[in-house]
């Protein structure tokens, strides 16, 4: 026993001298004299350096100045530059990092990294592939380096305020052959673990020539598989355009799964604005091509996305700017003969007969003819009602129903409540407080893989029109005591593809779109969706006003009842918002947020620099509220401009003049700061060179 300790002793012993000699390898770039090399870049960016060279196989660890102690505020450049011998590549893993935190999604105290060097040097030329900021949680840990060399470049801003500690790592020079490179992507070579490579492997077929131009067809062999942003789940690559084809048999639909989407957002003096001015996106279309309708348009970060194809075909782009890569995104998908079957993490089989519920009740198990717990699709029906059983006599006690609606593509589920009687021992019924423990009927939606509850209500009173947020909605009913004056509950359901907006016309290129031409209606209304009932969480409405001429857009909310903290509407205050824009791709930085409830100020009208103008509603995934009524109307147009447009232009050409949903690139949005093109402008120079030419010909 006494040895058996004393080897334990020894054993400590020897990994806390191992530990203080990595910590002798250990250079502090703070007290340690920076060494000159080829490239004069640290000179010109005053940059100090510390180099890291090979002796065959060696590891140490780097770490910022002063660990574990704040980093000097005024670290203005710091190079650490990794060089392997011939044959080696450089392994770097970050064990701790604590740097300010991003702001608007744009770091300034950084670490860039710079993985794919031809010779051990870097200038102001040299793109860096990735730039970390934030805590340990947000950057990926670890980082291999093309060929021999990698170097980071470490920054603070100098600005007061903050106590960070910076990072700490360890270097391993590698023997390149131990790794192996796919799709620019560098991974160790494991032999002894089975399919490790594969784990990122995309199941489709690459089209040659092409950096990330997939197809993915449906046979007997093939219905499931992965597919991923190039290099992931490392950075993807500046200006990246991939496209992915998926096809499958008939009588199948596509349905995919995103378990993760983490892409640069282009900030706002808000927060976070619209995707569709978003640099990098994910656009989801439900056909061949960017033709086809947009089912989905996603930026940031986004977890547990599921979508389903309303036919054969669907088709995904893929797009970057040029700078602040993010991980990217990682996706299933699946091609099923069937909508969509039971799902068994909602209906699960236990051994007293009952089926459990991802909310804690359960489902007892009636006679066949006792309609209680129904799936309905959008493939069978596109409306119907449902009600409580027995209705309209009362229904039994101690029941749970659920009804569970599926659609597709941009469908969403819209549920009106006809009749509301329910058992309500608690007080006046006609105006119920709490439900809690009574007969009740709650109302879920999915938001990132999860239930989340719009509302639970009891009682007479009848609850407000709902809408899901995306194609799948659960209604359940729970009753808790019977009694022969009640009557049961009525509602009906709807899957809508316009989102309950009946003004304007419905545009393809986004999921919830809608045109105003002053050719067609020179005045009217338009709302928020699901309006009068409550608007749907995490969705985006875009409404864009095509005036003529001289036109002016003036708008006006009668009613406005957007959730959300004012004057500033951020999201960072988990508040949903109406914005205004004069371009067509950028926020309009003059242009104030609304939300809250309406005041006279919001009453007042709001109006446009020129005969364009858009209008978009946002809301998250927390809060609802009833949204809005608004009023518009185009104003100024003068006699002769409008005979002008009569005779020359239409809405279609106006169309034409914003952009084109045949080809995504032309419409995509640009990295500037609110001085995107100025379509009225456009269309303003275009028929002052018109009526040149008529007058000249003259």
């Amino acid at each position: 026993m006494l040895i058996y300790k004393m080897r334990n002793w020894l054993d400590g012993v020897l990994v806390y001298m191992m530990y203080l000699v990595s910590l002798g390898n250990t250079i502090n770039p703070a007290r340690d004299s920076c060494l000159n090399y080829e490239s004069t870049y640290h000179l010109s960016r005053a940059c100090e350096c510390v180099i890291y060279q090979s002796y065959g196989g060696s590891s140490g660890r780097f770490t910022s100045p002063n660990f574990p102690q704040v980093y000097p505020r005024k670290t203005t450049c710091i190079l650490y530059t990794f060089i392997g011998d011939v044959g080696e590549i450089v392994e770097l893993t970050f064990l701790q990092f604590d740097l300010k935190l991003p702001s608007h999604n744009s770091c300034s105290d950084f670490v860039r990294v710079f993985q794919n060097l031809d010779r051990p040097e870097v200038n102001e030329y040299s793109k860096h592939d990735v730039e970390l900021c934030g805590n340990i949680s947000m950057i990926d840990k670890n980082f291999y380096s093309k060929s021999r060399s990698l170097v980071l470049e470490f920054h603070a801003d100098g600005l007061p305020g903050g106590n960070y500690s910076g990072f700490q790592g360890l270097f391993h020079f590698r023997d390149k052959p131990s790794f192996r490179e796919k799709d620019g992507v560098i991974r160790p070579r494991r032999v002894d673990v089975v399919n490790t490579w594969d784990e990122y492997t995309i199941s489709g077929t690459r089209v040659p020539g092409t950096q990330c131009t997939y197809y993915f067809t449906s046979n007997n062999y093939n219905k499931t598989g992965r597919f991923f942003s190039p290099k992931y789940p490392q950075p993807y690559p500046a200006s990246a355009t991939c496209q992915y084809h998926f096809e499958a048999l008939p009588g199948e639909r596509v349905q995919l799964f995103f378990q993760n989407i983490q892409l640069h957002h282009q900030d706002t003096s808000y927060g976070w604005g619209s995707c569709r001015d978003s640099p990098d996106a994910v656009v989801v279309y439900d056909g061949r091509d960017n033709r086809s309708n947009v089912i989905g348009q996603y930026c940031d970060i986004h977890n547990q996305v599921e979508l389903v194809s309303s036919g054969r075909y669907l088709f995904i782009e893929f797009y970057s700017d040029d700078r602040h890569a993010k991980k990217g995104f990682s996706a299933t998908y699946k091609f099923i003969s069937y909508l969509h079957p039971p799902d068994k993490n909602y209906h699960k089989d236990t051994q007293n007969g009952s089926r459990g519920t991802p909310w804690g009740s359960k489902i007892t198990t009636l006679s066949p003819e006792f309609h209680c717990n129904e799936n309905y699709n959008s493939a069978k029906r596109k409306n119907g009602t449902i009600s409580s059983p027995f209705y309209p006599r009362s229904y039994p006690s101690d029941v749970t129903c659920r009804y569970t609606f599926q659609g597709v593509g941009r469908e969403r589920v819209q549920i009106r409540f006809t009749h509301m009687d329910l058992y309500y021992p608690g007080g006046d019924a006609t105006n119920p407080g709490d439900c809690e423990g009574t007969d009740s009927i709650s109302v879920h939606v999915i938001i990132s893989g999860k239930p989340a509850n719009l509302g639970t209500y009891c009682g007479k009173k009848l609850p407000p029109m709902l809408m899901s947020n995306e194609p799948k909605l659960i209604v359940e009913f729970r009753s808790v005591q019977s009694s022969t004056y009640v009557t049961g509950f009525q509602a009906d359901y709807s899957f809508v593809t316009n989102f309950g907006i009946n003004e304007g016309k419905q545009d393809n290129r986004g999921v919830c779109m809608f045109n105003f031409f002053s050719t067609k209606q020179s005045q009217g209304t338009f709302s928020s969706p699901n309006y009068p009932g409550l608007y749907p969480r995490n969705t985006e409405c875009h409404y864009l006003f095509y005036g003529r001429g001289k036109e002016r857009v003036h708008i006006t909310f009668p009613v406005f009842q957007v959730d959300g903290i004012s004057p500033k509407c951020e999201e960072g205050t988990e508040s949903d918002y109406v914005s205004f824009s004069n371009f067509a791709e950028t926020e309009d930085r003059k242009m104030h947020r609304l939300c809250g409830v309406i005041t006279e100020e919001k009453r007042r009208h709001i109006e446009s620099d020129g005969p364009f103008f858009r209008v978009i509603f946002k809301s998250n995934d927390v809060y609802d509220a009833e949204g809005f009524q608004a009023f518009f109307k185009f104003r100024g147009m003068s006699e002769e401009k409008e005979t002008l447009y009569q005779k020359h232009g239409t809405d279609e050409h106006i169309h034409g003049l914003e952009g084109s949903g045949a080809k995504p690139r032309s419409t995509r949005p640009t990295t500037s700061n609110g001085t995107g093109t100025n379509y009225p402008f456009v269309l303003l120079l275009f028929t002052a060179i018109f009526t040149h030419i008529l007058m000249t010909s003259t």
